[in-house]
């Protein structure tokens, strides 16, 4: 046979099913491809949302607007961060640690970095907290939260018991 047929005879260009098999295309939308999902806009914007709706409910200050912008560039960080680390675990877990590309491990590490970045400026972490409360004047006021009747029952707490100590000895 010449160039352009196959061994049975049939063209090149003619379609042919591989093995006999037919499957129906996939529709539109569909996650078959779908490793991670931490490239998907699809799929990182409903684990933003996710992410958002929990953050919003412990911290509702960050709905207003000064905020918008740097929470929504957090909640998108923490949910590729959360795709790549689920993955890795997932597939080290059923293949072994081995399994997963060393590209993917430093992939997820560098999301993750850059997700405890988003977090800090938005003030979720103690320094971060410290400093949005120093540069907006209100360290007073955090000192005040932290003083609290928690830390002052503490004390009188720690009074009371070396005053007992002290009748011991």
């Amino acid at each position: 046979m010449g160039e352009g047929f196959r061994k049975d005879g049939t063209s090149v260009s003619e379609p042919q099913a591989a093995r006999g098999y037919s499957w129906p295309p996939f529709e539109k939308g569909n996650l078959a491809a779908l490793r991670h999902g931490a490239n998907s806009e699809r799929i990182v914007s409903a684990k933003a949302q996710e992410i958002r709706d929990l953050l919003l409910q412990s911290f509702p200050f960050l709905a207003e607007e000064a905020f918008l912008e740097a929470t929504e560039r957090y909640v998108r960080a923490e949910a590729r961060a959360q795709l790549l680390h689920d993955y890795c675990m997932e597939k080290a877990e059923r293949e072994g640690v081995e399994a997963v590309p060393r590209t993917l491990w430093q992939e997820a590490s560098r999301a993750e970095s850059n997700a405890a970045k988003c977090a800090s400026d938005l003030g979720l972490d103690p320094a971060g907290f410290a400093r949005i409360g120093r540069d907006l004047g209100v360290a007073g006021s955090i000192g005040q939260r932290l003083q609290g009747p928690g830390l002052a029952a503490l004390a009188a707490d720690g009074r009371r018991l070396r005053e007992l100590r002290g009748r011991r000895a």
